[in-house]
């Protein structure tokens, strides 16, 4: 499944179903189903973010839907910790999550892995301007730490993305605010401008995002089409390398950072030859501007570009 996909004929595929995480809630576009006991759940083992009430294959990858076996349906507890305490803008911070079971209130050591990682954390500056996707290290006491810079003033969005065991695959989303910054979270939220240019170079990848429909509408299955060129060469590059088990990453944020969307490619058999044209499906729950973040390895650098986009109201 590469190059050779007919880039319609995958739009048209994905009105056979999909299903995304947004912050609120999971958005289903196959037929309703009954709401599923735990017990009655499904879920891909590498998309967190597919599941069912029955068996079937998943709608990204094509992988057989596992019975995940949840005890808790509910948000995880994620008490987050940072050293120093007051956040001073430029400096090194350490944060420190700790998970817990919401109805124990018990520490939970056990994940499952996700893309070769149990805590994939997306860090995201209010203005959407700083984007940083990390990964804590679990230590022995099972808390989860990583060391970061806050580069600027003001107040930056957490998301945890986490699959506690005995849980579902979830996101968590919190706040920090570096020390001194007075102003309110509305005064500083982005205002994304849609971008008319649908390419961009760094470190001598070219890379076209297209869209599929081209006009992006939401409450609608999408497809997101990325062409990486050689800049040197002008020819589509033959070194692509996996990334966290998979082609590239990408994860959409609306201009308040109220719906989040994580995507992982179409292409998903890593084994095959390395390929130029990389797809990701996602679906846009509100009309509104969104920021696209992608991000793809080669010379084992990872490369990471950026789109906003207009999402229109659905038809």
């Amino acid at each position: 499944m590469t190059n050779r996909i007919s880039f319609l004929m995958i739009a048209v595929l994905l009105l056979l179903g999909l299903t995304v995480q947004t912050r609120a809630q999971s958005v289903s576009l196959a037929m309703a189903q009954p709401e599923a006991s735990a017990s009655e759940l499904y879920a891909c083992p590498m998309h967190g973010d597919v599941s069912s009430s029955k068996p079937g294959k998943c709608s990204k990858c094509g992988m057989e839907l596992k019975a995940a076996s949840a005890d808790i349906a509910e948000e995880f507890i994620v008490r987050t910790e940072t050293e120093p305490k007051r956040l001073q803008p430029g400096q090194k911070t350490t944060l420190r999550f700790t998970i817990f079971n919401p109805r124990t209130g018990e520490q939970v050591k056990a994940f499952n892995i996700q893309h070769e990682k149990p805590f994939h954390l997306f860090i995201v500056s209010s203005d959407l301007k700083h984007f940083d996707h990390i990964h804590p290290t679990q230590e022995p006491n099972g808390s989860f730490t990583i060391d970061t810079i806050l580069p600027q003033a003001g107040l930056y969005h957490v998301f945890c993305d986490i699959f506690p065991a005995g849980g579902i695959a979830q996101v968590v989303h919190q706040n920090l605010v570096t020390d001194a910054f007075k102003a309110n979270a509305e005064s500083v939220q982005a205002r994304l401008q849609p971008e008319a240019e649908t390419s961009k170079t760094v470190d001598g990848l070219r890379v076209e995002m297209k869209c599929a429909p081209e006009m992006l509408r939401s409450d609608q299955p999408t497809l997101l089409r990325f062409q990486l060129t050689d800049t040197k060469t002008g020819q589509p590059i033959t070194d692509l390398q996996p990334y966290l088990g998979a082609w590239g990453h990408t994860l959409i944020l609306s201009e308040d950072a109220a719906d989040y969307l994580h995507s992982h490619p179409i292409n998903t058999q890593v084994q095959d030859a390395a390929p130029s044209t990389i797809y990701f499906e996602t679906y846009f729950p509100r009309p509104g501007k969104y920021k696209i973040w992608s991000q793809f390895q080669r010379n084992n650098k990872i490369i990471t570009v950026s789109f906003t986009v207009a999402v229109a109201n659905p038809n």
